[in-house]
C-alpha cells in the first residue's frame, strides 16, 4: 500500500491531463496557453519526479528551477498581452514563489560551502 501511496500523486495528474485532451479544450481558451501551460507543469512534474526517485545533484536542481522560472515568466508576458487576469494572477504567484524557492536553495547552498 505504501508504493500504492507513492505512485498515486503522479498518475492522477496525468489522467486528468489526458482526460482533459480527450474532452477537447473550449474554444475561449488561447491554444497558446494550453501549450505554455503543459510546458510549465511538464518542468515541475520532471521536478518532482527527479526529487523524489533519485537524488539530483544541486546544480540540476538549480537548473529545473531557473526553467520553471523563465517558463513562468513567459507565461506571464503572454497573460499580459492577451490580458487574461486569471492568468496573470497565477503566473504571477508562480513567478515570485519559484524566484523565493530559488534564492533559499541559493542561500542555503553557500551557507554549506
Amino acid at each position: 500500500m505504501n508504493s500504492f501511496s507513492k505512485f498515486i500523486h503522479y498518475i492522477l495528474p496525468l489522467m486528468l491531463t489526458f482526460q482533459l485532451i480527450y474532452f477537447g479544450i473550449p474554444d475561449f481558451v488561447k491554444p497558446i496557453f494550453v501549450y505554455e501551460y503543459i510546458l510549465f507543469f511538464g518542468v515541475y512534474y520532471l521536478f518532482a519526479i527527479l526529487q523524489d526517485f533519485f537524488s539530483p545533484s544541486k546544480r540540476t536542481d538549480i537548473l529545473l528551477r531557473v526553467v520553471m522560472i523563465i517558463s513562468s515568466l513567459i507565461l506571464l508576458i503572454t497573460s499580459i498581452y492577451y490580458t487574461a487576469t486569471f492568468s496573470i494572477i497565477l503566473s504571477t504567484i508562480m513567478f515570485v514563489a519559484i524566484s523565493f524557492s530559488l534564492y533559499l536553495e541559493i542561500k542555503s547552498n553557500k551557507q554549506e560551502e
